[in-house]
């Protein structure tokens, strides 16, 4: 029951209890709020008072809108930070997402010249070229496209990738554990998926994507690879701040 003598607003009050109900499990994710006039009746306040409840609780990540369709329990986001290097098979593990890896393609190749450059190689030099597309729940997340240096990583291309993880084949076989040695040089941009793109993350008209390129290097300063990664833009989110950066997942769509 909401208190109106309390100097805790109404929203608030209200929005507290619609959270109380999300965390008991009366409202569980994905499913829909019922309607503002619904609310309006079940609280006995003003549409006004439902409307900023809502916006503060879609504020705070637990509630999503969306236009025409109605007001949605968020699923909740799965966040871990960059600063922190985790490879994307680790972070699934550590945050019990079913998490699966399908090739699309490896091989022997000529690098081009930004690559050539982030990995300090010579014109003579090749790289084991690794296309994957990455799945959450079954359903594809995140294309990747991984540059390693063929004089190191050539023993890759004998190796059986398909939902393998990269790290874990490398300190098989070299005993490098690439978590523990290395550090990260990374750069984020935004794009609008390609036709090629959109066919593979199964999207049904063009999407933002985020292209997270990124350069893992040892702590003595050894360029290990290079990737760059189109993440579907409905499931991945970032947050900078001058305490953690973060990298969070919206699985509500997963």
């Amino acid at each position: 029951m909401l208190n109106a003598n309390s100097a805790v607003p109404l929203y608030q009050q209200v929005a507290e209890d619609i959270k109380n109900r999300i965390t008991s499990g009366e409202y569980s994710p994905g499913q829909a709020l019922p309607s503002e006039s619904r609310l309006c009746e079940q609280y006995n306040v003003s549409r006004i008072t439902i409307r900023n409840a809502i916006a503060d609780l879609v504020e705070q990540d637990l509630l999503i809108t969306h236009h025409g369709k109605g007001t949605f329990v968020q699923t909740p986001k799965i966040s871990s930070s960059l600063n922190t290097f985790k490879g994307f098979t680790v972070f699934c593990h550590e945050n019990n997402i079913n998490a699966y890896t399908h090739m699309l393609g490896m091989k022997r190749q000529k690098p081009n010249t930004a690559i050539m450059k982030k990995l300090e190689l010579t014109p003579e030099d090749d790289v084991v070229y690794l296309k994957r597309l990455r799945h959450v729940n079954d359903k594809p997340v995140m294309i990747e496209h991984v540059s390693l240096p063929c004089s190191q990583f050539e023993f890759l291309l004998d190796v059986d990738m398909e939902n393998q993880s990269l790290y874990e084949v490398i300190e098989r076989r070299t005993g490098m554990r690439l978590e523990d040695n290395c550090y990260t040089s990374i750069t984020l941009e935004t794009s609008i998926a390609t036709e090629e793109e959109s066919q593979l993350l199964k999207f049904d008209s063009p999407q933002s994507v985020f292209v997270l390129m990124e350069t893992v290097i040892t702590h003595t300063g050894i360029p290990v690879h290079y990737t760059k990664q189109i993440l579907s833009g409905r499931h991945f989110k970032f947050f900078l701040s001058n305490k953690v950066n973060q990298l969070s997942m919206n699985w509500n769509e997963v």
